[in-house]
């Protein structure tokens, strides 16, 4: 692995859409929502928390785990020369990643729509598919008994549309804004050409033109 880039952003805001068109370029490795992110935090967790390691003095030990944690990086993604991992959580863990892989030249495309669309999307898929309990609805029914209360689940301070806001807020303040890249939906959408040629540009690669009338869908 070469470089190591992110996805992040709003939900429906087009990073599925966004995944699909960079796939296609032979260079890249476009990952699905991924769990990376999870499994280097279950393993920062593990180290920390876990009585067989804390029975240790784990700061003499600390720069081995540093190297597990990178050589995990490097063998999962061993055959990927750039890699795009898509997950919304990145925004808050830069400083993570930068810490792991003693880096800081990855950057993150951050997908942006207006929150009132997004909204009515997600309305629009759970009516479409209301024979199917998704996985917020299991575990808080009361929260889907009404369009209000749906609403309000989306957009509480945990929800799937104000936490990437958040976290983006936090990352600005946190003075990564030079590496964050933030591409409007309808402008991916619209003008598909000349938004990856300004992803190419921001992630250092050369310009790649992109078949878009005959993208295939490989991510889910």
């Amino acid at each position: 692995m070469k470089s190591f880039h992110m996805v992040a952003g709003l939900p429906r805001a087009g990073s599925t859409l966004l995944c699909q068109i960079l796939s296609s370029n032979p260079d890249f490795h476009v990952t699905p929502t991924s769990g990376v992110l999870d499994m280097l935090k279950i393993m920062r967790s593990t180290f920390s928390q876990n009585p067989t390691w804390r029975a240790q003095n784990r700061m003499d030990i600390y720069q081995n785990f540093k190297m597990g944690l990178q050589g995990f990086l490097d063998g999962y993604f061993h055959d990927a020369k750039v890699v795009f991992d898509k997950n919304r959580a990145w925004t808050g863990n830069l400083k993570l990643l930068d810490a792991i892989t003693e880096d800081q030249t990855s950057k993150i495309i951050w997908l942006y729509r207006d929150p009132v669309e997004i909204v009515s999307s997600i309305e629009a898929q759970h009516q479409k598919t209301i024979l199917l309990e998704n996985m917020d609805e299991a575990s808080a029914p009361g929260a889907f008994l009404t369009l209000d209360r749906r609403i309000g689940t989306y957009c509480n301070p945990d929800g799937i549309i104000s936490q990437p806001v958040e976290l983006l807020k936090d990352a600005l303040e946190m003075g990564y804004g030079k590496r964050i890249f933030i591409v409007k939906y309808f402008d991916l959408a619209n003008n598909t050409q000349e938004v990856m040629d300004a992803i190419h540009d921001f992630v250092g690669q050369p310009r790649h033109t992109y078949d878009i009338a005959n993208v295939k869908q490989k991510t889910w």
